[in-house]
């Protein structure tokens, strides 16, 4: 009797471990999550440059429908606002310049999040603001969307 348990628990353990690698080996390649992380980071560029631009387009792209933002004093306007606001300065180019610097970008399955420090420079007297933002995306039908943003300005 003694001789059998010791023959099945190698087999058991062995079996445990099989089943444990499998089952960590699922999930996103890693070339994928690569491939996520470039396409969330191309399209923070294309929302800055949107907003260097004033182009609602690209806010009618971006934005998820539920999109919802939340600023340094609560709520910000969601997507309807947002998009009608830029429509009405479309093309002017605001009266400062920013910038993004320190991105990082997270990817789990369809949820991705981007943290990273904006930069706003006034044209007409150098004032330079720190924000300090966070968006986290969702893959909607196989596209990601901005459906939330995070912000509050900051000293540095």
């Amino acid at each position: 009797m003694r001789r059998f348990m010791f023959s099945v628990a190698p087999a058991c353990v062995c079996t445990a471990i099989a089943f444990c690698q499998s089952a960590v080996t699922t999930g996103p390649s890693p070339s994928a999550m690569r491939s996520d992380e470039v396409a969330i980071k191309q399209i923070e560029d294309d929302f800055l440059k949107a907003e260097r631009t004033t182009d609602p387009a690209v806010l009618e792209r971006i934005l998820a429908d539920d999109y919802v933002g939340v600023g340094t004093n609560g709520p910000t306007p969601g997507k309807p606002e947002l998009v009608k606001n830029w429509q009405t300065h479309a093309g002017q180019v605001p009266p400062y310049k920013v910038e993004e610097s320190d991105m990082h970008i997270v990817v789990r399955d369809d949820t991705a999040v981007a943290a990273y420090t904006k930069t706003y420079t006034a044209n007409e007297n150098g004032n330079i603001a720190h924000q300090d933002s966070t968006d986290i995306f969702a893959r909607v039908h196989g596209a990601w969307r901005l459906t939330i943003s995070r912000y509050t300005f900051c000293q540095k």
